[in-house]
């Protein structure tokens, strides 16, 4: 299961911002190249999940997505309601 967070700050003109995780945690580095789904931009306080990548510079969140994007795409080509039934 990925971790969930809310957007703290991002800032679309340097691509980065934090995420403070729910629960206990330090808040987490956002890059815009690792968010998926509508538009490479967060805005704070919105929901999002993600998974957690540690590198040099500490923890950085990658495959950033909002829920409601994982409802409405499962994969290439796989498309579901809210409910999770498959549309063709």
């Amino acid at each position: 299961m990925s971790p969930c967070g809310v957007v703290k700050w991002f800032d679309p003109d340097r691509g980065t911002g934090l995420i403070s995780q729910d629960g206990t945690g330090p808040d987490i580095r956002a890059e815009a190249r690792a968010i998926h789904g509508k538009g490479p931009c967060l805005r704070p306080g919105d929901r999002v999940l993600f998974d957690l990548t540690h590198d040099s510079a500490g923890l950085r969140a990658d495959n950033i997505h909002r829920p409601e994007d994982a409802l409405s795409q499962d994969g290439p080509g796989q498309q579901t309601d809210r409910r999770g039934n498959s549309r063709l």
